[in-house]
C-alpha cells in the first residue's frame, strides 16, 4: 500500500525549475482587486454563487467556512527547494486555486496524506459534499486498495463532470497496474487532461512518454481524443 502511494505521490509531484512566489498587493489595491474579481469568482465557485475574497468560501473539497486566501496557501507552492511551475497541484493565483478545486486537484498535503482517511470515509465525504476533489480522493484510495474496476468507474462519471484530474489518475492507474498496464492508454488519459484544458498536463506527458515513438505518440493522441470527447464530452476548460 506505502508503495503504491509512493508510485502515485512520485508520477505526480514534478520538479522542473526554481520557485514560485506569491504576494498580496496594498490593503487599498486589494480592495479594489475583490471587487473586480467578484464576477469570475461567481461564475468560478461551485454552486454559481458570488463569492468575496474576505468571505467563508466551501469550494469543491475545501472545509466549509474556509477563506478564499486560506485555499490559496492550501494550493501554494511548499518551498523554495520545489520548483512548482509546471506541477499541476500547486496553484500560483487565486483564480487558479478555484479552477483547480472545481475540476478535482487535491492539494500535495492530501496526496502526501492519503492514508489518514480509509476508503469508506472518503466515499461518505464525496457522497456529503459531492465536490470533484472528494471524488478524486475516494478514486486515488480505491485503487491503492485493490479495488481498481470500481475506481475506474468513479473516475470515468468524473470526466464526465468536467473533473479534469480524474485524467491523471487514470494515466496513472494504466501505468502501474499489473492488470492494465497499457502504456498507449496510460499516455492517452494524460492527453486527455491536456485536451481538457490544463497546459500543465502537456508538460507531465512530454516528462513520462516523450520517449514514445512516433506511431504510439499518434496512438495515443487517438485514444486521448476518443476518451476527451466520450468521456469529457468534449468540453474544455482552460486552466488560469
Amino acid at each position: 500500500m506505502v508503495a503504491n502511494k509512493t508510485k502515485v505521490v512520485l508520477l505526480l509531484l514534478v520538479v522542473v525549475v526554481i520557485g514560485v512566489a506569491y504576494r498580496f498587493v496594498s490593503q487599498n489595491d486589494e480592495r479594489g482587486k475583490e471587487d473586480a474579481e467578484a464576477g469570475a469568482t461567481s461564475r468560478a465557485a461551485p454552486g454559481g454563487q458570488a463569492r468575496d475574497a474576505g468571505q467563508a468560501v466551501s469550494p469543491g473539497n475545501a472545509a466549509s467556512g474556509v477563506t478564499l486566501a486560506d485555499l490559496v496557501k492550501r494550493y501554494r507552492c511548499p518551498g523554495a527547494d520545489m520548483d512548482c511551475a509546471s506541477n499541476p497541484n500547486v496553484a500560483s493565483s487565486e483564480k487558479e486555486a478555484l479552477w483547480m478545486v472545481e475540476h478535482g486537484y487535491p492539494t500535495l498535503d492530501q496526496i502526501r496524506d492519503l492514508d489518514s482517511k480509509s476508503t469508506a470515509e472518503y466515499e461518505a465525504d464525496y457522497k456529503r459534499t459531492g465536490s470533484k476533489v472528494s471524488q478524486t480522493l475516494w478514486a486515488f484510495s480505491l485503487s491503492t486498495h485493490d479495488q481498481v474496476e470500481k475506481a475506474t468507474a468513479v473516475l470515468g462519471q468524473g470526466l464526465q463532470q468536467g473533473n479534469i484530474f480524474a485524467y491523471y489518475v487514470l494515466s496513472d492507474i494504466y501505468m502501474r497496474q499489473p492488470d492494465l498496464a497499457n502504456l498507449t492508454t496510460s499516455a492517452g488519459y494524460m492527453r486527455g487532461a491536456y485536451l481538457a484544458g490544463d497546459a500543465k498536463a502537456g508538460t507531465i506527458y512530454a516528462q513520462k512518454f516523450g520517449h514514445l515513438s512516433p506511431p504510439e505518440h499518434a496512438n495515443a493522441d487517438k485514444v486521448a481524443f476518443e476518451y476527451f470527447t466520450k468521456l469529457g464530452k468534449g468540453k474544455n476548460y482552460p486552466r488560469p
